[in-house]
């Protein structure tokens, strides 16, 4: 195989593994073991050299925005607003309906 199929086979690899990890973890799911898993994948590719770290934080960017509809920033900030309101006002964060509240 030359560097450019290693290169393809690595990222779709990644892809299956954060498609997956993103819609369990969409669907509420306990990600926490996968999510260390896939990050531990990804950085070996990067030290052996079969994807750049640029090309593994431009996958992961756009698969969660593909899954999540909104980037991992913008994901963090609703997520910290949700639990700022819950600590805050615990009637209000359970007026919004839970699918809202993932």
């Amino acid at each position: 195989m030359n560097n450019e199929e290693e290169t393809s086979m690595f990222i779709e690899a990644c892809t299956t593994q954060l498609v997956s990890l993103y819609t369990a973890s969409k669907e509420g799911k306990n990600v926490d073991a996968d999510k260390y898993r896939v990050q531990g994948f990804i950085h070996a590719g990067e030290l052996l050299g079969v994807i750049s770290k640029k090309q593994g934080r431009a996958l992961i960017a756009d698969l969660h925005f593909q899954v999540f509809g909104e980037t991992i920033e913008d994901r963090a900030k609703r997520k910290s607003k949700l639990e700022t309101l819950k600590e805050s006002d615990p009637d209000a964060y359970i007026e919004i309906p839970a699918i809202e509240r993932r």
